[in-house]
C-alpha cells in the first residue's frame, strides 16, 4: 500500500520518466476491475463499457421514473415542504400556522379591530418561538431525505441513455432498448454526474415517514411502492461499496487519482418556510397598516381642509413627481406635506390664528409674558417658513438650480441609467429641504396649539390666571371667542397629527 500511495505521489508530482508511474497506477486499476464482482461492467482489453451497465441504468431510470414525474410538479413541490413541516409540529403551532393562513386572516379580518396588525405580529412572534425545539431539526432532516431523493432521480438518466442506443424514447419502458458497447471515455463525465448524486443511505433514515408524506400527497396512493425503494437502496449500496464505477472513471478518463465527492443537499426546510410566512404575513401587515395610514391621512385631511384643493406648489407636487415614479426614480417624497403646510399656514394662519393673535396677544392683558412670547414666537416662526417653502418649489422650474438639471438628465436617463443616481441626489435633496421645513414648522405649531388649550382652560375658569380682560376680549371676535379658540386647537392638533403621520415611513 505505501508503495501504491508514493506512486500516486509521483504521478501528481509528475514524477517519473516517460509517464510510467501512471502507466503501472492504470494497469492496477485494469486489474481491480477485471476482480470486482460488476466486472461485465467494462470490458478491460477493448477499453469498451459494456451493455450491461446500460441496462443497469436502464432498470433503475425505470424504477425512478414515477418520482421523478411526481416530484418535478412544483405545486406539488410545494405541498411536500408543507406536509413535511406540518407533520413534525406540535398542535400549538399548527394552531397558528392556521390562523396567519390566507384564509385564516381573511377570516379573521371580517370582525377585527384596529389593532389587527399588532395580532399578526404576536402571532408571528409566537410563530418563530415554536420553530426554536428538536421537532423542527426532525422536520429538516426528514426534507433532507426528500431533497437527496430528488437530486438522484432528477439525475439525467435518458441522455445517459441515449449514448447506449440513440433510439431510445424517454419514459418508454415497453420498448426494450438496444445497447450497445461505450468508448469509455465517453461516459466518464456521465459517471462523474452519477456518483455525486447517489443518496448515502443510512440506518436511521426514516424512509418510512418519507413515503407516508409522498403518499398523502398523492391523494392517498404509493408513488412507487417504499419496498421496491429499499430494493433500489440495497442495489447502490452494494454498487458503491464495489467501487466498479469509481475504478471505471478512473481507467478511462485516464487519472487514477480521478475522484467524485458526493454532493450531499443540507437544505433548512424549516428556516426557509418560516422566513416565507414571515415575508409574507410581513407584506399582510404593511397593506393592512397602509390602508390604516390612509385611511386616517384621508379623514384628517378632511377635517382640516374640508373641500379645499391641497396642491399649492407648482412643481414639488405628487402630479409632477408622477414622471419620476414612472421611470422607477427616487420621487418627491414629502410633496404631499408640504403642500398641505403652505395651504395650512395661507388659509388658515394668516387668517383664523392671525386675527385670534391680534386678539389673544395684542389686546390680551396678560399675567405672565413669557407664555404671551412662546405663543407668539411660535406663530411668527411658522409664518415664516412659507417664504422658504416657496423658494424650495421654485428651484423646481425649468428656469431653477435644480429644474433645470433634472430636466437634462431625465432627457438621458432612458439611454445612460447612470443619470439615475445624479437625480437621485438632486431629489434627495429637495426631499431632505421639505422635510427640514416640516420638522421645524410642526414644533412651533405644537407650541401655539398648547398654548389655545391653556388659553381655553383659563376662559372657563374663575377668577382667570393668564388673561385679566376675557370679558373685554370676546367684544372684538365675531363669533363666541371660547369656541374660536377651541375649534383652533382642534385643528392644529388634527394638522399636527397629519403632518406626522404623512412624514412617517410607512412600515414604523
Amino acid at each position: 500500500m505505501p508503495d501504491v500511495i508514493n506512486k500516486v505521489i509521483s504521478f501528481i508530482a509528475g514524477d517519473g520518466e516517460g509517464g510510467s508511474d501512471k502507466d503501472v497506477l492504470l494497469k492496477q486499476l485494469a486489474k481491480e476491475i477485471n476482480q470486482n464482482k460488476y466486472a461485465k461492467f467494462y470490458r478491460v482489453k477493448q477499453g469498451d463499457v459494456d451493455p450491461a451497465l446500460g441496462q443497469y441504468f436502464f432498470n433503475l431510470y425505470r424504477m425512478i421514473y414515477p418520482l421523478q414525474s411526481f416530484l418535478k410538479d412544483p405545486v406539488k413541490e410545494a405541498k411536500i415542504k408543507h406536509i413535511t413541516l406540518e407533520a413534525f409540529l406540535d398542535k400549538h403551532v399548527l394552531d397558528i400556522i392556521k390562523r396567519l393562513s390566507p384564509e385564516g386572516i381573511k377570516e379573521r379580518r371580517k370582525d377585527a379591530g384596529p389593532d389587527f396588525s399588532k395580532q399578526l405580529e404576536e402571532d408571528l412572534a409566537a410563530l418563530a418561538a415554536g420553530f426554536d425545539n428538536p421537532r423542527i431539526t426532525a422536520a429538516d432532516k426528514c426534507y433532507n431525505l426528500i431533497a437527496s431523493m430528488k437530486q438522484f432521480v432528477f439525475f439525467d438518466f435518458y441522455s445517459l441513455l441515449k449514448k447506449f442506443d440513440p433510439e431510445i424514447k424517454e419514459g418508454d419502458f415497453l420498448t426494450q432498448p438496444k445497447f450497445a458497447a461505450l468508448e469509455g471515455d465517453i461516459l466518464a463525465p456521465d459517471i462523474g454526474a452519477f456518483l455525486s448524486v447517489i443518496p448515502r443511505f443510512e440506518i436511521d433514515d426514516d424512509w418510512k415517514t418519507v413515503f407516508e408524506i409522498l403518499k398523502y400527497c398523492k391523494g392517498g396512493t404509493d408513488v412507487i411502492p417504499l419496498a421496491q425503494w429499499r430494493s433500489l437502496q440495497i442495489s447502490l449500496n452494494d454498487l458503491r461499496e464495489s467501487k466498479i464505477l469509481d475504478l471505471i472513471g478512473k481507467l478511462t478518463s485516464g487519472n487514477p487519482v480521478w475522484e467524485i465527492k458526493p454532493n450531499i443537499p443540507h437544505e433548512t426546510l424549516s428556516g426557509s418556510w418560516l422566513e416565507e410566512k414571515t415575508r409574507e404575513i410581513r407584506e399582510v401587515i404593511a397593506g393592512i397598516v397602509g390602508k390604516q395610514r390612509h385611511a386616517q391621512i384621508s379623514a384628517l385631511e378632511k377635517e382640516v381642509f374640508g373641500t379645499i384643493e391641497t396642491t399649492r406648489l407648482h412643481f414639488y407636487s405628487s402630479e409632477k413627481g408622477k414622471l419620476l415614479v414612472d421611470k422607477n426614480l427616487e420621487n418627491y417624497t414629502y410633496a404631499p406635506a408640504l403642500n398641505h403646510l403652505i395651504v395650512f399656514i395661507q388659509d388658515y394662519l394668516s387668517k383664523e390664528i392671525h386675527e385670534l393673535c391680534d386678539i389673544l396677544l395684542i389686546r390680551g392683558q396678560w399675567t405672565n409674558n413669557t407664555a404671551s412670547r412662546l405663543m407668539s414666537d411660535g406663530y411668527h416662526d411658522v409664518m415664516e417658513i412659507t417664504g422658504e417653502i416657496t423658494s424650495l418649489d421654485e428651484t423646481l422650474d425649468e428656469d431653477g438650480s435644480d429644474g433645470a438639471r433634472l430636466r437634462g438628465a431625465l432627457l438621458r436617463v432612458d439611454r445612460d441609467r447612470s443619470q439615475a443616481r445624479y437625480i437621485k441626489s438632486i431629489v434627495s435633496s429637495i426631499n431632505e429641504e421639505a422635510l427640514n421645513l416640516i420638522n421645524r414648522a410642526v414644533p412651533s405649531l405644537i407650541v401655539v396649539g398648547k398654548h389655545l388649550k391653556i388659553l381655553l382652560d383659563d376662559y372657563e375658569k374663575k377668577p382667570y390666571d393668564l388673561i385679566m380682560n376675557w370679558k373685554e376680549l370676546t367684544q372684538f371676535s365675531k363669533a363666541p371667542l371660547a369656541q374660536r379658540i377651541g375649534a383652533a386647537y382642534k385643528k392644529i392638533n388634527y394638522f399636527v397629527q397629519l403632518m406626522i403621520l404623512e412624514t412617517r415611513p410607512p412600515e414604523e
